[in-house]
């Protein structure tokens, strides 16, 4: 009877630890990490188009037609020197009519003031009364303002005339020329336009995010044709694109591209985050439907955690997490898991 006992209660002993074991052996193993938090750097690229830092619109001040075209496009030009000639025949006729007018006003001028000298020699002896003193006096007064007012037609007449010219304002290249010897033109239409090439900038309009993280003369890089080139930022707009939602911003290449006007560059604006995570892009699980999440191992049992994905690097992703966890990451296995099933750790 002992002997009977002895074997069942051997049986059941070994029954137990065969149970024991099963169950270990029923969890499902998975492979674990550890995550930390980073500071990263990421650089977007924004393409531009280069553009020279000074550039002029000319017109005339005057309506008349083009009598002059004295430049092609793409000539190189000196500062002052004349592009485009106007005629407008009423120009020569009004200096010289204000010029004769002028000689008759001071032959007029010279006689009068003969007269104001004798009269008032002549009033030493009573012989010429005082009224006709003061009459000469002012007579006198009203040439002389005469003088001045045709002086100032004079003036005005002859910078007409040099608005007849267009000048360059500074060393440039003509870009364009949008009339011809014949043609009519009214003041302020735009005839030529002018580039100065030795200073080039670009024009961009970027996210918030890209905008607040610069400065005046902050360095921004670039790639121009395959080599890198470097960029100095010196306007911000402060104000976004109603639009757009977009902010401007002016950058001044810091060296000299001949013949790149016009031609793209790429920039390369840095957003930081701060406090991000960085794993390989297979530790995430998105159905398409749900928001993405990760399992994490909280003692032995599969938690889901939801995250907030920024952007995917290669084959990583970064993202931010909504709570902060301590516990290791499933990095393999997680497609043969759900919430609350046990998991164990393959060391």
């Amino acid at each position: 009877m002992k002997k009977i006992l002895f074997i069942f209660a051997f049986l059941s002993a070994c029954s137990e630890q065969s149970n024991t074991s099963q169950d270990f052996n029923a969890l499902t193993q998975v492979e674990t990490t550890v995550m930390t938090t980073n500071d990263l750097i990421r650089y977007h690229e924004v393409p531009a188009v280069l553009i020279a830092t000074n550039r002029a619109n000319l017109a005339f001040q005057l309506t008349g037609t083009i009598d002059k075209v004295l430049v092609k496009i793409g000539e190189q030009v000196e500062a002052d020197q004349v592009l485009m000639g106007l005629y407008n025949p009423n120009l020569n006729p009004t200096v010289l009519t204000n010029l004769a007018n002028m000689d008759s006003i001071k032959a007029q001028i010279a006689q009068t003031k003969r007269d104001v000298a004798d009269i008032k020699e002549l009033r030493k002896n009573n012989s010429a009364s005082k009224t006709a003193y003061e009459l000469k006096r002012t007579e006198l007064k009203n040439l002389l303002a005469q003088k001045k007012s045709t002086q100032a037609q004079i003036d005005l007449a002859k910078a007409n005339q040099q608005e007849s010219f267009i000048h360059a304002p500074y060393d440039s290249t003509i870009v364009s020329v949008n009339k011809q010897v014949g043609e009519f033109v009214v003041a302020g239409q735009v005839v030529i336009e002018v580039n100065q090439t030795d200073k080039q900038e670009v024009e961009v309009e970027l996210t918030k995010n890209l905008w607040k993280g610069l400065e005046i003369n902050d360095s921004v890089n670039g790639i121009y044709e395959e080599q890198n080139v470097e960029f100095e930022v010196v306007e911000i707009s402060k104000v976004a694109n109603k639009q757009s939602h977009l902010y401007k911003v002016i950058l001044q290449l810091k060296s000299n591209l001949d013949t790149s006007l016009g031609q793209q560059v790429i920039l390369k604006f840095a957003e930081k985050y701060d406090n991000v995570y960085k794993m390989p892009l297979e530790i995430v699980v998105d159905d398409g439907i749900n928001e993405p999440y990760i399992f994490i191992n909280e003692n032995n049992i599969a938690q889901k955690i939801t995250i907030e994905p920024i952007y995917i690097d290669g084959n990583s992703i970064v993202f931010k997490l909504l709570q902060k966890i301590t516990d290791p990451v499933v990095s393999k296995g997680q497609s043969k898991i759900s919430v609350g099933m046990k998991i164990s750790t393959v060391q």
